[in-house]
């Protein structure tokens, strides 16, 4: 303790505290304090008293508050004239999510101060709240947890003081005005997307005990104009770590083993590249690993006027983006190379794809405009016809993801009777298309093989496997509804036939108010992602299994009513970022 505080009693104490021989109790053995003077009903504690709960007091904004670890603590510091902090902190310093986070915030500034207290920023502490504009955050704290600011609206400015270690997975993500952060050296880890889509971070220096940036740590960080790395311990750099960034100088660090090809992918001024040591080679706008044998990074700023691209020879992985090179107009892959971009990377207006001779891995259908790996599946990589309606000829098994990325102009698509797989996001840059037409051998349909493209008129001809109705797509009984195609609006009502609801089913259906779940049994992960219209769930007595992230990134859920046994569904599926503010109501 700093200095002496009075604890004002009532007249007489409660039975569950007592005084005796100059200590104050809790119950008959949880020993509170053991120096204390008793002057009539005044109780003072003294500086040098050192029980267990005495690290649970602080003074914040010039008055004492206790941090209870249950209501009846909470009692009995208020009977005693100590305000009770609003704050939720568990018995290991883990500060919890609640609604009460933001109410000891100096509304004037919109600053807050982390209590001593905390060891750990809980999960969704702080997520998704407005009026937070600057936090400060003591040495005292060891993690900042996984989504701990996600989605908040307001927060400029966070001060990470010396101390703290961890940066939790998702902390920071979508804090869309962070415009300033602090990383003390003390810190160890930042770990997946801890600062993803933090659009308005300018400048970020990665403390010298970091040795890895994790994947998607600072994606979507659109105005990310220099990163600097204090040391030299980082050995690697994962995926879309700086994904659409815009910095346009890098240096990288002698001991930098492994970067992701996709670490850099959509930075379009990245030029200027010096390297320490022989990890790496950055030769004609191409960053490449010792071997040469693949491309980890091409610079859109350098090629950006080139119409043709040739893949170096020797090269086996070509998985660098050339998605922004709007003037590309041929691509040749050379008979090396065994894996090519992802189609979302590939150009969407480029006119001929060329594979030269003794490649083994992908070929070229010049009717179909169509890139395709020959192996078994035989499946379609890339379509790059620039016809309104393509009807594929050729015996393709698989229709990859992203596939026609490169058809711009297609209004109606017709698959070949062959095909037995379908992707995800297959129209993903196709905005005219409207009628999509699936034979009767599909066997599987990713859910969100159109995701967000809404009114897509789907036809499934003597399938076995699927049906669709009402622009929604089930199982062949019906059993489980796979993906609604069209825009909900309102109130949806899931057929009575329908026991299971597929993963990502209603992904990002944002306009969706309300749903009635019918006789559900089991709902499966990321089901209602990004549903942000949903502020209330009602799940029927029906339902046996939820997957843990069904409800994710629904940062508006505020009530969860369960038909069910307290506690009969484990775990926590409903995935809110806005942790335990989340109101879970068992009603059986």
């Amino acid at each position: 303790m700093a200095e002496e505080y009075d604890l004002y009693l009532v007249q007489r104490l409660s039975e569950d505290r007592s005084f005796e021989e100059g200590a104050l109790y809790a119950g008959k053995n949880a020993l509170i304090y053991d120096s204390v003077q008793e002057e009539g009903n005044i109780y003072t504690v003294l500086k040098n008293s050192s029980k267990k709960y005495v690290d649970r007091f602080e003074v914040i904004k010039g008055e004492l508050y206790y941090f209870a670890l249950n209501e009846q603590e909470g009692k009995w510091a208020e009977e005693i004239g100590i305000k009770v902090s609003p704050y939720q902190i568990d018995e290991n310093g883990v500060l919890l999510s609640s609604n009460t986070n933001v109410g000891l915030m100096d509304e004037a500034t919109g600053s807050i101060i982390i209590p001593q207290a905390v060891t750990k920023i809980g999960e969704g502490a702080f997520s998704n709240i407005e009026g937070l504009k600057t936090i400060v955050i003591p040495g005292t704290v060891k993690e900042i947890g996984e989504n701990a600011f996600r989605a908040n609206k307001t927060i400029e400015k966070v001060i990470i003081q010396d101390g703290v270690e961890i940066i939790g997975a998702s902390a920071f993500q979508t804090c869309g005005q962070l415009k300033e952060i602090e990383l003390p050296e003390s810190i160890t880890e930042i770990k997946y997307a801890a600062f993803y889509q933090c659009s308005n971070l300018k400048e970020i220096e990665i403390p010298s005990k970091i040795t890895g940036i994790n994947g998607l740590a600072f994606s979507l960080c659109s105005n990310l104009s220099k990163v600097t790395f204090r040391g030299d311990k980082i050995t690697g750099i994962a995926y879309e770590a700086f994904f659409g960034t815009s910095f346009s100088e890098l240096h990288i660090t002698k001991n930098i083993r492994s970067i992701d090809s996709s670490a850099f992918t959509n930075n379009i001024k990245l030029k200027d590249i010096t390297i320490d040591g022989d990890n790496f080679y950055y030769e004609e706008g191409m960053l490449m690993p010792k071997n040469r044998k693949s491309v980890i990074f091409l610079s859109q700023s350098y090629y950006n006027e080139k119409t043709e691209l040739k893949i170096p020879e020797g090269v086996v992985n070509f998985k660098t983006s050339i998605g922004n090179l709007g003037r590309l107009k041929k691509l040749i892959i050379t008979k090396d190379v065994i894996e090519i971009t992802p189609s979302r990377h590939l150009p969407a207006y480029i006119e001929t794809i060329e594979v030269q001779e003794g490649n083994t891995r992908y070929a070229v259908d010049d009717n179909d405009k169509c890139l395709y790996t020959k192996a078994s599946p035989k499946t379609l990589v890339f379509c790059y016809s620039k016809k309104a309606t393509i009807e594929l000829k050729s015996n393709y098994e698989k229709i990859g993801d992203f596939a026609f990325n490169g058809a711009p102009y297609a209004t109606k698509i017709i698959l070949n009777k062959e095909v037995k797989s379908i992707g995800a996001q297959i129209f993903a840059s196709v905005n005219k298309v409207t009628e999509f037409e699936i034979k009767d051998e599909v066997n599987y349909i990713d859910p969100i093989f159109c995701l967000t493209k809404y009114g897509i008129k789907v036809t499934i001809d003597n399938n076995k496997n699927y049906i669709v109705e009402n622009n929604i797509l089930y199982n062949a009984d019906k059993s489980k509804l796979i993906t609604v195609i069209s825009k909900i609006q309102g109130e949806f009502i899931v057929d009575s036939k329908v026991k299971e609801i597929e993963g990502s089913a209603f992904h990002s259906q944002r306009e969706m108010t309300g749903i009635n779940l019918n006789s559900i049994e089991k709902i499966n992960n990321n089901a209602f992602y990004d549903c942000r219209g949903l502020r209330s769930i009602e799940i029927p007595k029906s339902i046996k299994e939820i997957g843990e992230y069904a409800f994710s990134n629904m940062i508006n859920l505020k009530e969860v009513i369960i038909h069910k046994e307290k506690d009969s569904i484990k775990g926590c599926p409903w995935g809110s970022t806005i942790g335990d503010r989340l109101e879970v109501k068992w009603q059986a």
